[in-house]
């Protein structure tokens, strides 16, 4: 069987023409080149050079293993990259699934970004529920996933990439819109925008109101921060969301202003625990904990203790 090693010696041979170059090229001794290619003629049965004085001068059949042996190498220099950009990130798959008010502000933000460094990976990337990417991290079936609700599950791993303090969203113009915090009792009466009733934000909001025993006009029920924000533009009412979606939307029809008492959104990335995390996916996860850190200060209120 043909070795490695000698089809080493016969491309080194044919590439600089003589034995002494080729011994050159591979850090060994001449008679250790002549023995190897000694060997592969012995192996295939037919000689491969014609020996003129001290040079060697290949046969039409050597021309034509030359030829199929630079398709292998080329083959195995095309391996080398793909290993290489494997190691480096640049290519692979990677699946992420988020919840609206990361996947329609943060998570985009952050994409723009990695695109520009792993230039050849491919992405597949939704923003979904909650309890749609939980079911899909159980499965295994994810790389990451990103969600604000409480999660455990023997099969996730979660981990708490940040921490917010919701903020009062209001149209440009209204009367509350100077002020350095909004309260309950400043949006008696006003035209509220709410969020699904079984939702856990919703239950967070409306204790807050009810503990003041302060009465909102509940007219619209929304699903997400972006749906509230793009309402809350066009005058429809105000609302309470968390400030990363909100501040897609200053100077677009939006104001956001603090909001008491503190309600904290936790944002966490979840990975399937029996699958070993890709480097692209630990590539892509440091960035957003990047991300999210340098946004910090952009958001009103007193800064929440950084994770990662």
């Amino acid at each position: 069987m043909i070795t490695s090693r000698q089809l080493e010696a016969f491309r080194a041979v044919m590439e600089h023409g003589t034995v002494t170059a080729a011994a050159d090229r591979l850090g060994v001794s001449q008679p250790a080149v002549s023995k190897i290619l000694a060997g592969l003629e012995h192996d295939i049965g037919y000689p491969l050079f014609t020996r003129l004085k001290r040079r060697l001068a290949p046969t039409s059949e050597a021309r034509l293993l030359a030829a199929e042996v630079a398709r292998l190498y080329h083959s195995l220099d095309q391996v080398s990259a793909v290993a290489r950009e494997i190691g480096e990130r640049q290519i692979g798959d990677l699946h992420v699934y988020a919840t609206p008010a990361l996947g329609r502000s943060v998570l985009p933000d952050v994409l723009a970004a990695f695109v520009e460094r792993h230039a050849k990976a491919h992405i597949v990337f939704h923003a979904r529920s909650s309890a749609f990417i939980n079911r899909k991290m159980v499965d295994q079936q994810i790389d990451l996933g990103f969600s604000m609700v409480p999660f455990e599950h023997p099969s996730v791993v979660v981990e708490e990439v940040s921490r917010a303090a919701a903020v009062c969203v209001l149209p440009e113009g209204h009367r509350l819109t100077r002020r350095k915090v909004v309260r309950p009792a400043d949006l008696a009466g006003e035209r509220f925008l709410s969020f699904q009733p079984d939702g856990r934000m919703r239950h967070l909001i409306d204790a807050a109101f009810e503990h003041e025993r302060i009465e909102r006009r509940l007219q619209f029920e929304i699903y997400s921060s972006a749906e509230a924000c793009a309402l809350v533009a066009r005058g429809l009412g105000v609302s309470i969301v968390e400030p990363f979606t909100a501040r897609d939307y200053v100077g677009a029809g939006v104001v956001m202003v603090p909001f008491e008492p503190r309600i904290r959104y936790l944002f966490r990335a979840l990975r399937p625990r029996y699958r070993k995390p890709s480097l692209l996916a630990d590539a892509f996860l440091d960035a957003v904990k990047v991300h999210l850190r340098g946004i910090a200060h952009e958001l009103p209120g007193p800064a929440e203790r950084p994770m990662g």
